[in-house]
């Protein structure tokens, strides 16, 4: 896919998306005509995260190959659990033949098992509902990609001495998040780090209180020497909006690693400002999200595992083996080289005497 269609269809998906608030006038969707064709609904975490908005596309692209399907994507205006149930009982009143879910949390996982009691299957992506044994999780492993992003920490402030580092993370309590945090500080005490956790922030994934946060944390903390933002919030921002921050990295007090691969975080990482990232394979919480869904739903499918582990990525500036470098990953934004192989059922294991 080119980049001016990528850019169209992330312009038409802003658009229509911000027409799906939650309110009193929730706007379900269209009854289905009775052709045959499914309808699965989508729900990310909020509107208007342009990770998301990548799955959308991953998740319309496979709906056009399977040809019978019809993807309804819809979210809170916030990153609220209490919302998003709202969105999950709406959508539960229209029986759709399936869901696929990001949870905002453990109100969001109760309503995930509400969906599935009632017969509709249910796939996660970005988010787990870890203790939901019967949805399928597709994305990357949370706590990997944390641990990563700790081994990445460490090859920064090699030879620095003891560390004093902030995490900023997103909502609290959220599943996701709360595994890369464990994560990277394992890699951390694996790697024989000296640090210690100062504080960790909420940022709501919300870019202003996330920039608030990290630059309000850094002016009350000035002993304090590293970061690790766990999601890509203040990242999607220009440098110069955190100014305390990005001075800081400057004079070569305090290094930064961060998790997610948005096209928007490369030049930070280009300038120095960010020693490497972590990132998930937005394209396929859709893409393949859709395919497991389909395999399930349609197929009968029923072995798939817990987790549908789709993989990660390494950015650092100049890359190097099992890496990319900024200027490689900006190219693979620019040319939108996410192409992947649909998941298809996997076959049982052979009963072993």
């Amino acid at each position: 896919m080119k980049k001016q269609k990528w850019l169209t269809i992330v312009g038409l998906v802003v658009i229509l998306g911000l027409l799906v608030p939650v309110s009193a006038s929730y706007a379900a969707p269209p009854a289905q005509e009775p052709d045959e064709r499914l309808l699965f609904a989508m729900i990310p975490k909020t509107l208007d995260n342009p990770g998301f908005l990548v799955a959308k596309i991953g998740a319309d692209y496979r709906a056009e190959e399977l040809g019978n399907i019809d993807v309804f994507w819809t979210a809170s205006t916030t990153a609220d659990a209490g919302q998003e149930v709202q969105v999950i009982e709406s959508l539960m009143r229209r029986e759709p033949d399936g869901m696929l879910i990001n949870s905002n949390g453990p109100s969001v996982c109760d309503a995930v098992r509400e969906v599935m009691a009632a017969g509709i299957p249910v796939v996660m992506w970005d988010s787990d509902c870890p203790d939901v044994e019967e949805a399928t999780y597709v994305g990357s492993d949370n706590y990997e990609g944390g641990y990563m992003t700790g081994e990445l920490y460490a090859e920064a402030i090699e030879g620095q001495g003891h560390q004093k580092i902030a995490i900023l993370t997103g909502v609290p309590g959220v599943f996701n998040l709360g595994e890369r945090d464990r994560g990277f500080q394992a890699a951390l005490d694996d790697l024989g780090v000296d640090y210690e956790i100062v504080t960790t922030v909420p940022g709501y994934d919300d870019l202003a209180k996330s920039v608030e946060a990290v630059e309000s944390t850094t002016r009350a903390n000035p002993d304090l020497t590293g970061w690790f933002w766990d999601g890509p919030w203040p990242m999607l921002m220009p440098p110069d909006s955190l100014p305390e921050v990005t001075q800081r990295i400057r004079d070569g007090e305090i290094t930064v690693v961060s998790m997610d691969s948005l096209e928007a975080q490369l030049p930070w990482i280009e300038e120095g400002l960010v020693y490497g990232v972590v990132g998930q394979k937005y394209y396929g919480w859709g893409y393949q999200g859709l395919s497991v869904m389909y395999e399930i739903a349609v197929n009968g499918c029923t072995t798939f595992p817990k987790l549908a582990n789709t993989g990660l990525d390494v950015v650092t500036k100049d890359g190097g083996e099992g890496r990319y470098s900024a200027a490689e990953y900006a190219q693979k934004w620019a040319d939108f080289d996410f192409a992947e192989e649909p998941l298809t059922c996997p076959e049982e294991e052979a009963a072993t005497d």
